[in-house]
């Protein structure tokens, strides 16, 4: 079987990890999850793809992810937090509780240990009762364009995208009407783009 899978680790990591999702139905994500131990050797092919921090980082940046569209913005949050010292960044994730909420500790981590360069905001659809807020999560609800609007840089940000196709549909057309230039806008999107941006 053959599937595509993002890096979560850091570029300059010794090795390369990959987070991988449990789906019911899933035939690679369920036998990667009951079959693989580590130690075992895997055939696969050599990272690729177009969506990536640049060398240089101009302004500052913001990551923007739903689900599990948050795996490769978590590479580039390591990063930003190993190479790009005087580069402010803000991790925002949605996703709907605490039992779909990966890395959610390390995304704090990285933020805690960046002294305040670097800002991680976690939202819960749906939080459980277990969930607590200012520890697993931040903001009750899903991420909107009026809070984008009042807690990031908007024209003065670089904006990495990735999530289910109806989040990027908001969040791609929606940063342009705020005022964000559509070269600061960079997604990842398995599809036409025009999709995105259609009424």
């Amino acid at each position: 079987m053959k599937r595509n899978y993002s890096i979560s680790s850091a570029p300059s990591d010794a090795r390369y990890r990959i987070s991988v999702k449990r789906e019911p139905q899933g035939v690679a994500s369920n036998w990667l999850h009951d079959h693989v131990q580590p130690g075992a050797r895997l055939k696969v092919a050599a990272p690729a793809g177009e969506f990536f921090l640049p060398d240089m980082l101009e302004r500052p940046v913001v990551l923007l992810s739903g689900g599990v569209g948050q795996t490769p913005l978590m590479s580039m949050m390591k990063a930003i937090a190993a190479g790009h010292p005087a580069v402010p960044a803000h991790f925002v994730h949605g996703t709907q509780s605490g039992a779909t909420h990966a890395m959610g500790a390390e995304a704090r981590a990285l933020a805690a240990a960046s002294g305040g360069r670097i800002k991680a905001t976690n939202f819960h659809e749906q939080p459980h009762p277990e969930d607590r807020q200012g520890q697993g999560y931040d903001v009750a609800g899903r991420i909107t364009l009026d809070w984008l609007r009042e807690n990031t840089p908007l024209a003065g940000a670089d904006y990495f995208l990735c999530g289910p196709r109806a989040f990027l549909r908001i969040f791609v057309g929606g940063l342009m009407q705020l005022g964000v230039p559509a070269p600061h806008i960079h997604y990842e999107f398995f599809g036409p783009a025009d999709e995105l941006l259609a009424a």
